[in-house]
């Protein structure tokens, strides 16, 4: 239960006002003691769905079914006490919301920055099972498996959002200015990650933009629902991984949202049980991007999961993931005209199961075990015609540099992981 911390009745205070406002802090706090593959043991929470955050929201009525709406919501570490935003990915700031907007009676209309298209139909519509390291969300930047590729945006600044709700249907679009999507960086190449990059206006850049709908419904015991979301993110480029042996050479890499990705998702429910499938594919195309490294990308992710609610208070779930992706590369060699050509694969499966308990409406208890398994990292390079070995020079700074960090990524990730830990609503 949120908690008002400001009711103005307005009627009555002023003679000319007759709009009542409210004003609303709330948040998450989840922390967990997590142990991932060759990791050592943490005290943080590994969320993406059930984040620790805090925000305020607010609403005025304005009459004749319009209200004057905000949002402003920020991440946070209960661990530490720190934020996640920023270049040190300590500062606290509103990343997750940031919006002003208007509800009128054919839908709301927010200013802003808030959630993409994908996310509003997946995990708005309730879509798979799963929290900390047993998640994994399809075409975002999840867990386990998923971390290594991050492609899809989850929030765009400076963008107008639509979204409409009838009865079990619920749909939506959003478009940002030219050059102002969140910048989700590629992992694979990259010095170093920052969170954002705001090139709003900046010459050459493009609006992000997308859409989703979904609907759900329900017969006696069975309850069933589906949904689908498209979004081109149109991300702009960033510094990022310079070669040690090709200085000058290779100065940019490319961002990691997709240029168009789309998803689709089925969910089927009897009394205690429910059923979920998803199915999200996404396209990279970076060919005009000057000094880019990575020119195309394509994955494909599956999620399906079962729950089961043991009683009003004790709920299981089961879930399988699977995800692949190849990436077309080409680094400069320092001659001209001569570059080498790369492909790399990254694929693997993720099975998860995890245990919630809940202590009353707001808090719970949760234990969860992971499996990343059946994992391919490979990079193979081309020179003239020729494959070239892992031992030759040109291998090393760049298909071999490329598979490296990745490989980084997945001995955190892959082999048995597990969480036991507690999340607050308030």
């Amino acid at each position: 239960m949120k908690k008002t911390l400001i009711a103005l009745g307005l009627l009555g205070a002023y003679g000319a006002v007759h709009a009542e406002s409210s004003v609303t802090l709330y948040g998450n706090i989840n922390v967990a003691v997590t142990k991932k593959g060759d990791a050592g043991v943490t005290l943080k929470a590994q969320e993406y769905r059930y984040a620790s955050h805090i925000g305020v929201t607010g609403k005025e009525d304005l009459g004749n079914g319009y209200s004057a709406i905000f949002k402003l919501e920020g991440e946070l570490e209960p661990d530490t006490g720190s934020g996640v935003y920023g270049a040190d990915k300590k500062t606290f700031g509103f990343n997750r919301h940031s919006y002003i907007g208007l509800v009128t009676p054919f839908g709301a209309f927010r200013f802003g920055r808030s959630t993409t298209p994908f996310v509003n139909m997946w995990i708005g519509g309730g879509f798979g099972e799963g929290r900390g390291i047993g998640e994994f969300t399809g075409g975002l930047a999840g867990t386990g498996l998923r971390t290594t590729q991050p492609e899809v945006g989850a929030r765009w600044n400076n963008a107008l959002f639509y979204d409409v709700k009838k009865g079990g249907f619920a749909a939506g679009f959003a478009v940002t200015t030219k050059g102002s999507e969140s910048i989700v960086p590629t992992t694979v190449g990259a010095s170093s990650v920052v969170t954002s990059v705001d090139n709003e206006g900046a010459s050459g850049t493009k609006s992000a933009y997308g859409g989703y709908a979904r609907y759900e419904g329900k017969a006696g015991m069975w309850g069933y629902k589906v949904g689908a979301a498209y979004q081109v993110d149109n991300g702009s480029t960033y510094s990022g991984y310079v070669s040690p042996a090709l200085v000058g050479a290779n100065l940019k890499n490319a961002p990691a949202e997709a240029k168009n990705a789309w998803i689709v998702a089925s969910g089927l429910s009897y009394g205690a049980a429910k059923f979920d499938i998803g199915y999200a594919k996404a396209k990279i195309d970076n060919t005009d991007i000057t000094n880019a490294n990575l020119l195309r990308g394509k994955s494909k992710t599956l999620f399906a999961s079962l729950g089961y609610d043991l009683s009003a208070r004790d709920h299981v779930y089961f879930s399988y993931g699977k995800y692949k992706r190849n990436n077309d590369y080409t680094f400069a060699t320092g001659r001209t005209g001569v570059n080498i050509t790369s492909v790399g694969e990254v694929s693997g499966e993720q099975y998860s199961a995890g245990y919630e308990h809940q202590l009353s409406k707001r808090t719970v208890v949760y234990a969860n075990i992971r499996k990343v398994t059946n994992v391919t990292n490979s990079c193979s390079a081309n020179l003239l015609g020729s494959s070239l070995s892992e031992s030759s020079p040109y291998y090393k700074p760049t298909c071999g540099a490329v598979k490296d960090r990745v490989q980084a990524l997945l001995d955190v990730e892959k082999g048995w992981s597990y969480d036991v830990g507690v999340s607050h609503k308030f």
